[in-house]
């Protein structure tokens, strides 16, 4: 079709375009407008509906936080089973992309080619205090850009994209369990409600004297384990849908469907 320039391009526009709630019919308009009548061939020979096709065209040439991480999933968390995974979570003042609990608390930042590390310092503060291991998935060509931005303690995944936009990760150094776990860090994470669920607390006006009464009758280690506890029940069932319905979900609406869990028959018809 166009150059690589050209294609990143079109992605992005296309990227910034696409819900997964449009219509099949709209989708098809906009590839249409964007390809011109020849794509519609080329859909047929690939027997791809013009939904399957955009997938893979934004997979391939606009490799943002939405591609990586959905392909880190498939590539990496899902060679492992008996975790549940978490889309974006509020964590002191950042946003995680990505965490995984099993028998650790795992936290997963993506950075892509896309995104500066101006932020690195205090996402890193942030996860170390709550989560037990840190991880940086980063693309290949910018790995030594990063690299002064996080602890060494700091796991690392690298990533770069194949020109027929298979992902490839590689485990660059392992991460090393955090010895600045806050117990009060990881109850902040938590909601009421799931203070007053996983810890028996009273529900009390404010979440600071809820904290305050868990802190004074649980260790540290109690802490913890209750927190993976909460964490896991609270979005276990989230998880499962994903994997009970991944075969039939596009990877560009991972996340929608963890948050929304709405049958991919009715959203995609």
């Amino acid at each position: 079709m166009q150059n690589r320039k050209n294609d990143f391009e079109i992605a992005q526009f296309l990227a910034n375009q696409y819900s997964t709630f449009l219509s099949n019919e709209t989708i098809e308009r906009k590839v249409i407008q964007t390809f011109n009548e020849d794509i519609i061939s080329i859909l047929s020979e690939n027997r791809l509906t013009p939904r399957e096709f955009l997938n893979q065209y934004l997979l391939q040439n606009y490799p943002n936080e939405t591609s990586v991480k959905s392909s880190f999933i498939n590539n990496v968390l899902l060679k492992s089973t008996n975790h549940v995974s978490i889309f974006e979570l509020k964590v002191g003042k950042s946003r995680l992309d990505l965490c995984k609990i099993n028998k650790f608390s795992t936290a997963f930042e993506i950075k892509t080619e896309l995104d500066s590390p101006y932020r690195l310092h205090q996402q890193m503060k942030d996860y170390f205090l709550v989560f037990e291991k840190v991880y940086l998935i980063c693309s290949i060509h910018n790995l030594n850009n990063m690299l002064s931005y996080v602890p060494d303690s700091c796991g690392i995944y690298s990533y770069y994209v194949t020109k027929t936009g298979k992902y490839i990760f590689k485990k660059q150094r392992s991460a090393s369990k955090s010895n600045c776990i806050s117990p009060h860090a990881q109850l902040e994470v938590l909601t009421k409600k799931d203070l007053n669920m996983c810890f028996k607390c009273p529900n009390l006006e404010t979440k600071k004297d809820m904290i305050d009464i868990i802190m004074k009758s649980n260790t540290n280690k109690e802490i913890n384990t209750k927190f993976k506890q909460a964490l896991a029940s609270k979005y276990y069932e989230k998880w499962n849908f994903l994997l009970n319905n991944k075969s039939h979900i596009l990877e560009m609406d991972y996340q929608w469907f963890f948050k929304n869990r709405i049958s991919p028959k009715i959203v995609y018809l």
